[in-house]
């Protein structure tokens, strides 16, 4: 399937930290799936180095996206460049084509994104993705819209990464997310939030009206990249999810 991407945070976390991100590769690249997600904050010490983990990522000539829990504006609202540096270095090594962080604390008047511009001139290679995340600051509709409309003014290069379950988290409505923000998204995050016992649960994806995961594919153009971005147990569904993923493009 050549636009789907499953990131390791979808199998169970305890499992891919005694066994590391690399075990995990033949099964993504034999589902048919097009790409992987390394996420940062699941390395261990069973993972290689970041130069060995690309080599089997190429082997199975999967594309790379590199995923990393840092925020690209820190508290003060001024770019949060030494994390940045560190994290494009890393994704460098492990061949990523794609980096994602999350937006942080952003302000129109008092952050600069030109910095941005000038960052990513030294890293031409790679595509900045910037993702609305679960906070209530980096997760709301108006910061995000916001921030976009900065860089697009100034034809900084980031695009977006629209996870269509984390609105639910930071209690934004996801047709108003669609609405403002679908020209900028480059990358979706799939994912099923359903209220249970008070709490919001991420839950495996199903097919049936109503479900607004639904609604976000067929709202987003059909060629924008999709991250299975739910719970897939036992990790051998990853196929039958991919190829469930394939049979609801076909019918947009």
């Amino acid at each position: 399937m050549q636009n789907i991407i499953v990131p390791l945070n979808t199998f169970d976390r305890n499992e891919v930290l005694e066994n590391g991100q690399t075990s995990f590769i033949k099964l993504i690249a034999e589902s048919g799936a097009y790409g992987i997600e390394i996420r940062r904050e699941l390395f261990s010490d069973q993972d290689p180095s970041l130069d060995s983990l690309k080599n089997e990522i190429e082997k199975y000539q999967l594309f790379t996206v590199y995923s990393a829990p840092i925020e690209l504006w820190k508290e003060d609202f001024q770019l949060n460049e030494q994390e940045l540096t560190t994290i494009f270095q890393e994704g460098k090594r492990l061949g990523a084509k794609w980096i994602k962080v999350s937006l942080g604390h952003f302000d129109q008047e008092l952050s600069n994104v030109s910095l941005i511009d000038l960052f990513l001139k030294n890293h031409p290679e790679i595509q900045l993705l910037v993702e609305n995340d679960q906070t209530m600051h980096g997760g709301n509709i108006s910061n995000l819209k916001s921030f976009f409309e900065s860089a697009y003014a100034q034809n900084v290069p980031v695009k977006m990464t629209f996870d269509a379950g984390n609105w639910y988290y930071s209690k934004q409505d996801v047709d108003e997310a669609l609405t403002k923000l679908s020209q900028y998204v480059h990358y979706l995050h799939l994912k099923q939030v359903v209220q249970e016992n008070d709490e919001l649960v991420t839950v495996p994806l199903q097919k049936g009206i109503g479900h607004s995961w639904e609604k976000v594919i067929n709202t987003l153009p059909s060629h924008v990249i999709k991250a299975l971005e739910f719970p897939i147990q036992p990790k051998e569904r990853t196929k039958e999810y991919v190829q469930m993923m394939s049979e609801s493009e076909a019918l947009a």
